[in-house]
């Protein structure tokens, strides 16, 4: 459905992976989501076979042409840029004409201005227990893309196993794909000084509610098993463990009391 406006919209081999796994699972691609932001039409075959696409809602509308580049760096950390081409007065397409007239590339110091660091948790069911699996993972991000849209795509590549966090996902086919709970953005774009992050705190406190709310881990329960999370988020002697839940709940209220010593 999309294969080809994959390689249009982003040279990425990333997002090329991500993309043919949302076709095989039915759900919406990468270019999908994008096409709906920003109204392009990297998802239209059809009209880039004819090089012509329909005008949205009146002769005036005009359309944007973004490209989206998602690299992963030799520590595991995905990082997200794009840029877009100079605004074209045509409503429409020129006759097989592809996207064109992308701008020169900003420096290195103008892009990393407007990077951050996303922090995100999220659930996954699995359809044969039907018991949630909840995790956390984090993805460096373009502060001028929406921080949303970017929080969903941190969750497919965790998907993926792309992530640098501790605990590695469960890998059984029966887990339903990843659904975000929450987000926040952090300032710690080193992943080695998330510690001294408030949002890396925020999201550890997050994560351990999520797995008491929806039962406890195992470790803590015993059989039967309430969730599919075998050990806790926090551990119960973590020293750390009260900041985490209070920095939770100040953020997004309590989900959950708290269950660490």
């Amino acid at each position: 459905m999309t294969g080809g406006a994959v390689v249009a919209a982003a040279g990425s081999v990333l997002l090329l992976c991500f993309t043919v796994k949302a076709v095989v699972d039915g759900e919406q691609t990468p270019i999908d989501i994008a096409d709906k932001f920003y109204g392009t039409h990297f998802g239209d075959v059809s009209g880039w076979v004819r090089g012509r696409y329909p005008p949205k809602g009146s002769t005036n509308s005009r359309t944007i042409e973004i490209e989206i580049l998602i690299d992963q760096e030799p520590d595991g950390t995905v990082s997200v840029t794009t840029s877009a081409p100079t605004a074209q007065p045509e409503s429409v397409s020129s006759p097989r004409a592809p996207p064109s007239g992308w701008p020169t590339p900003k420096s290195d110091n103008e892009g990393k201005k407007k990077r951050g660091r996303l922090y995100v948790t999220y659930r996954k069911l699995n359809r044969k227990t039907n018991l949630y699996y909840a995790g956390r993972t984090s993805m460096v991000v373009d502060l001028g893309l929406p921080l949303r849209l970017q929080a969903e795509w941190a969750i497919r590549l965790r998907d993926m196993n792309h992530h640098v966090d501790e605990n590695e996902d469960p890998k059984d086919a029966s887990f339903a794909q990843a659904q975000l709970d929450v987000f926040d953005l952090g300032a710690a774009i080193d992943y080695n000084q998330r510690h001294d992050d408030p949002a890396y705190w925020r999201i550890r406190g997050r994560e351990q509610q999520l797995i008491d709310f929806n039962g406890g881990a195992q470790s803590d329960t015993g059989k039967s098993h309430r969730t599919e999370n075998i050990v806790r988020a926090v551990a119960k002697d973590n020293p750390r463990g009260r900041r985490f839940h209070d920095a939770a709940t100040i953020r997004w209220g309590e989900l959950h009391r708290y269950t660490g010593y």
